[in-house]
């Protein structure tokens, strides 16, 4: 694989710690993405154990920092202490009452920051340049309706792609699962690079991007 060409609005299959060496230093403008969490999650190819996740950790971090001007990823609270320091700790946080934690109704979810923010005071794209993303409701929110085990909602990765990244920049989704990322990407004008393992979820995500798949 040649980059930019093999790489730039691209879903590409296959194990991201190889891809990504393909990709230069700080060629990247945001590095967003949601990793396994290690929880027994059904992945199909991949087994979700704890240890694979702490080795995927100590493997990938170092190529997101050489390869993004910003890295964002979303942790969950049980695995946040599991990565390394990060520059900041963000969060997008919702008011309904849907899960339960360790310390009662979960409202929040970490997302851990590396690297140097966009300049400027005030607000990013229209959005309020803070480190937490508000949301109200979140029982009603829009996920991807596909056979992904665990989606992001969609309008927690249109926001937060809004908040990191400018228009026309790059953003590299390493886990990009059936492609929700990659679809904000799309519809907020951002170049992007998708890593997936599992060729089913290379398949849902390259139909949404081609809209050809339908959303709830």
């Amino acid at each position: 694989m040649k980059y930019p060409e093999d790489y730039i609005n691209k879903i590409i299959c296959g194990d991201c710690l190889e891809v990504m060496k393909g990709i230069p230093d700080k060629a990247v403008d945001l590095v967003m993405t949601d990793m396994p969490y290690g929880i027994d999650i059904d992945y199909g190819i991949y087994v979700d154990s704890i240890d694979n996740l702490k080795d995927l950790i100590a493997k990938s971090i170092p190529e997101f920092l050489r390869i993004g001007k910003r890295v964002a990823i979303f942790t969950g609270i049980t695995n946040l202490f599991l990565y390394p320091k990060p520059n900041w700790i963000m969060s997008f946080t919702w008011n309904t009452t849907g899960s339960f934690g360790k310390c009662g109704v979960n409202q929040w979810q970490p997302i851990i920051f590396y690297g140097q923010d966009i300049k400027g005071f005030g607000s990013v794209n229209g959005i309020l340049k803070s480190d937490t993303l508000a949301f109200s409701g979140m029982g009603s929110a829009k996920y991807s309706k596909n056979d992904h085990p665990c989606p992001k909602p969609e309008r927690v990765m249109m926001r937060a792609i809004a908040r990191l990244s400018n228009e026309k920049e790059i953003v590299l989704d390493a886990f990009a699962g059936s492609g929700t990322t990659l679809k904000a990407c799309q519809e907020l004008n951002r170049r992007f690079i998708g890593i997936e393992l599992n060729p089913k979820y290379c398949e849902i995500a390259q139909r949404r991007l081609s809209q050809e798949y339908l959303f709830t």
